[in-house]
């Protein structure tokens, strides 16, 4: 005979659920905190009274309380789906944040605290509720779920606790543990103040904890606004919708070797990147860009404010702010750039393990001088009626991602493109005092730490074939330098840039990063090591006329001088107008040389048209030059805005005012005129005009290569 028998769950599942669902007590107080975050709350006391003959916890928030109905089908019922798929996970009604728990089990994590819970709450227009029972009692009141656990829930004629105002009390008492230790207290506070936001006061969220008698243990602990004031760099900006950025930038070290602080700000057109790493890579396709933003790419997400908070976590540095261990862990769980529209914040941007612009990747191709995510705080603020082109997706986390959202992204990373290109100087100092305290290692040792830390921690099977391949790369690179006779050449910051890469693999080895964040910063030393090799991979050397030289790299961008709006004029090629000499060297690299100066003059004469907003067209003039006593010359000269860096800075790696720019190009052109015994320099074109009779329209820059004479 068929007989259909009820599956059922006994209660003391509520207790097994509640000591295995959080693992420890302090989270079981973060989870409390949470639901108040949920609530609406704007602060939050945690009181631990861990000396007193009745010890206690409580959580006592000021959001919005709880009605009848939320009692019964919310807080008294174990798994409700109010929070739970995107349907039921909508944004609080007064700040519109979206839910932090969703799994409707939260409230099992006071069982991990102690027997007695009692809950006061009121909401808005509604009458001040209690109910309280002990774990142990209302389980044993039934065997079964669903078989009449009962709590009795009181409605309070006069308010006892929320006589005015709104708000949640949870008292647990019977506690199950109240020999806290000092390092469990001090987690506490980190852990329950990570909740804060630090930019907008308007939603604010203030967690205070009090511990009597104990107050000394957490008292030297930063603060939120203790932490923001340790950042290095501030970078606060407004956008207008005429794509106007307003900035002003600070720079400020702690007490440290010296190091001085320094303020500056500016207004002008904000300066996009390229759309693609390979700008030219982009023109082939048919998408020129932007060099400025404009008021019509604007239009759908109008203008911007924002503010960026960046920190230097080497221990040397944040030491000087407080407890670095302390500093970082808050960096650990606050870290990332927030987007907030119309003061309400859009998730998931900004949370702990988003990258949204991708700032991880784009450091790993070009690491120095760039932030990563885990190195800013940063919001960017929206304004909901002008932004109608960025839509979020139905679940409510994160903008669609159409053209106005590649844009919008675009335009971030270009602003904080224009932090980094001004903090680099500052950056520079602060290596520079950090020097004495660590000598760069070995490429070998570095390789050899990495090797060992693979080992421990047993990934030698994934990462031993791409040590290899770095490891044949470098010894290839070695081999190349030596052969080519250019061991003398100073080559010693390719190889300072090489040891740092490989540190960055080791830190990601050492945090069990996962392999294809690894492949990626190898990917970064491979495209490191590939830049330089031209300069070691030499042509046979010849003799060849610079006429030549000119030509094969006019060539090369003859196509883009019309789509551009760019005039050129070759007076190298015209014997009346420039003296044509012969350079002996590899032809390849020469050529490689010239044909970068020209692209930089085709971008800076856009630049500087763009700029100012004139129809006046690009113009380019290439020419030679002999001196019986100074030898040869040839020289790039444009109609920019004149060269950016200062004479000192020419030709340094990884220094550039191009917004995007990594600065290896001049940098390349630099060590191959050292190879063939010459030297390169920028100039004004009008201190070229007192040697040689150029036309007044070249007024910008003037690139100049000088040869040793053997005409």
């Amino acid at each position: 005979m068929n007989k259909k028998i009820p599956f059922r769950v006994q209660s003391h599942v509520l207790k097994l659920l509640g000591d295995e669902l959080i693992g420890h007590d302090r989270l079981a107080i973060f989870e409390l905190v949470k639901n108040s975050y949920d609530a609406d709350a704007t602060n939050v006391d945690v009181y631990l009274d861990l000396t007193s003959t009745s010890p206690q916890i409580s959580v006592l928030d000021n959001g919005s309380g709880m009605r009848a109905d939320d009692i019964e089908h919310s807080w008294l019922e174990i798994g409700a789906d109010t929070k739970r798929g995107i349907k039921n996970r909508k944004r609080s009604p007064k700040f519109k944040r979206m839910p932090l728990g969703e799994k409707g089990v939260g409230r099992l994590a006071v069982q991990k605290l102690g027997e007695s819970v009692h809950v006061t709450t009121r909401a808005k227009a509604e009458p001040e509720y209690q109910f309280g029972f002990n774990w142990e009692d209302l389980i044993q009141s039934a065997i079964y779920l669903g078989d009449g656990l009962q709590v009795e829930v009181k409605k309070n004629s006069t308010p006892v606790v929320f006589s005015s105002d709104t708000g949640t009390l949870i008292q647990i008492s019977d506690l199950h543990r109240e020999d806290w230790t000092r390092k469990e207290v001090r987690d506490l506070y980190r852990l329950v103040t990570s909740l804060g936001n630090p930019f907008d006061k308007v939603d604010s969220f203030q967690v205070n904890l009090t511990i009597p008698g104990r107050e000394d243990e957490i008292a030297d602990l930063p603060s939120v606004k203790d932490m923001l004031e340790s950042a290095v760099w501030v970078f606060e900006f407004v956008l207008d919708k005429t794509g106007t950025l307003d900035w002003q930038y600070q720079f400020n070290p702690p007490r440290f070797k010296g190091l001085q602080p320094r303020n500056c700000n500016g207004k002008g057109k904000l300066e996009l990147i390229p759309q693609d790493d390979d700008e030219l890579a982009a023109e082939q396709k048919g998408d020129d860009g932007q060099i400025f933003l404009n008021q019509k790419l604007l239009q759908g997400i109008g203008a911007l404010r924002g503010r960026i908070y960046a920190f230097y976590r080497r221990s040397e540095i944040l030491k000087e702010s407080g407890s670095p261990a302390q500093i970082k862990a808050w960096l650990d769980s606050q870290t990332g750039v927030r987007v907030y529209r119309d003061h309400v914040r859009v998730f998931n941007y900004g949370e702990p393990g988003d990258d949204w612009l991708n700032l991880n990747a784009r450091r790993v191709n070009q690491p120095t001088g760039k932030f990563g995510t885990q190195s800013v705080i940063a919001h960017l603020d929206l304004d909901l009626e002008e932004s109608s082109n960025l839509k979020e997706k139905t679940n409510r986390e994160g903008f669609d991602d159409n053209q106005a959202f590649r844009l919008l992204r675009r335009i971030t990373l270009s602003i904080f493109d224009k932090l980094e290109r001004e903090h680099i100087v500052d950056r520079e100092k602060i290596d520079i005092a950090l020097k004495g305290n660590e000598s760069i290692p070995s490429v070998q040792v570095a390789m050899s730490k990495l090797a060992e830390i693979a080992k421990a921690h047993k990934i030698v099977e994934e990462v031993k074939p791409l040590l290899g391949s770095i490891q044949k790369e470098l010894d290839d690179f070695r081999d190349l330098m030596v052969s080519s006779g250019m061991a003398g050449i100073n080559l010693a910051l390719v190889f300072h840039e090489v040891v740092h890469s490989i540190d960055g693999i080791r830190r990601k080895l050492d945090s069990k990063s996962d392999t294809t964040s690894i492949r990626l910063e190898i990917d970064h030393l491979r495209k490191l090591l590939d830049t330089f090799k031209p300069i070691l991979q030499r042509e046979r050397v010849r003799k060849v006329p610079v006429r030549d030289i000119v030509e094969r790299a006019y060539n090369i961008h003859e196509a883009r001088f019309k789509r551009h709006n760019v005039v050129f004029s070759n007076w190298a090629a015209d014997p009346g107008k420039s003296i044509s000499f012969p350079v002996t060297g590899p032809l390849n690299l020469l050529v490689g040389a010239i044909s970068n100066v020209i692209d930089n003059a085709i971008y800076w004469t856009r630049y500087r048209r763009e700029k100012d907003g004139t129809a006046t067209p690009g113009a380019i003039l290439a020419l030679s030059s002999w001196d019986d006593e100074k030898g040869g010359l040839i020289a790039i000269v444009d109609n920019g805005p004149g060269f950016q860096l200062s004479s000192d800075r020419f030709g340094t790696p990884f220094r550039s005012t191009r917004a995007g720019g990594m600065g290896l190009g001049l940098y390349y052109c630099k060590l191959v005129m050292e190879s063939i015994g010459g030297r390169i320099e920028a100039v004004d074109a009008k201190q070229l005009r007192d040697e040689i009779d150029i036309p007044k329209a070249y007024d910008g820059t003037a690139i100049v290569f000088y040869f040793k004479g053997e005409k």
